[in-house]
């Protein structure tokens, strides 16, 4: 029953075109026009499909097009975008850094966990060792890169 219901809704949603990436917010830094930013987010969301972290790759296009989005990864729930004197980037570019850094951030964070904290995690799901110190890794790696965290 209940694969019946998600291929449904698979379905409705293929057919009618929208995304599935709508609960994403992004907002734009280059004053687009909304049939601009209704363009972006249509250009993005097939490129990301391209993709083997799809709703990470939506966000890098979307930051990499100019907007301030969150980028669905682990490590931060802040907004990430280009630096104001950044040159133009292309998707691959920030999905790659910002895939990179998480890595590297979660390594960090997770440098001290024993056998029994290993488990934990590997077995509890959403379980965050250490997030702070995650966070700020992120955040440290991302920045000489030519990107801005958090709110303007």
């Amino acid at each position: 029953m209940t694969k019946t219901l998600l291929l449904g809704l698979t379905v409705l949603l293929t057919l009618t075109g929208c995304s599935i990436f709508g609960n994403i917010k992004a907002t734009p830094l280059k004053e687009q026009s909304a049939t601009q930013v209704a363009a972006d987010r249509k250009r993005c969301d097939e490129w990301s499909k391209t993709t083997a972290a799809v709703r990470t790759g939506y966000a890098a296009c979307l930051v990499a097009a100019g907007y301030e989005t969150t980028p669905q990864v682990g490590s931060t729930s802040q907004t990430v975008r280009l630096a104001g004197a950044s040159p133009a980037t292309e998707p691959v570019r920030v999905l790659l850094d910002v895939l990179q850094c998480n890595s590297q951030a979660q390594q960090e964070a997770e440098s001290n966990l024993g056998m029994i904290s290993r488990w934990i995690r590997d077995n509890l799901g959403d379980w965050k060792f250490n997030a702070e110190k995650r966070r700020q890794f992120f955040v440290d790696c991302l920045k000489p890169r030519g990107y801005e965290i958090g709110a303007r």
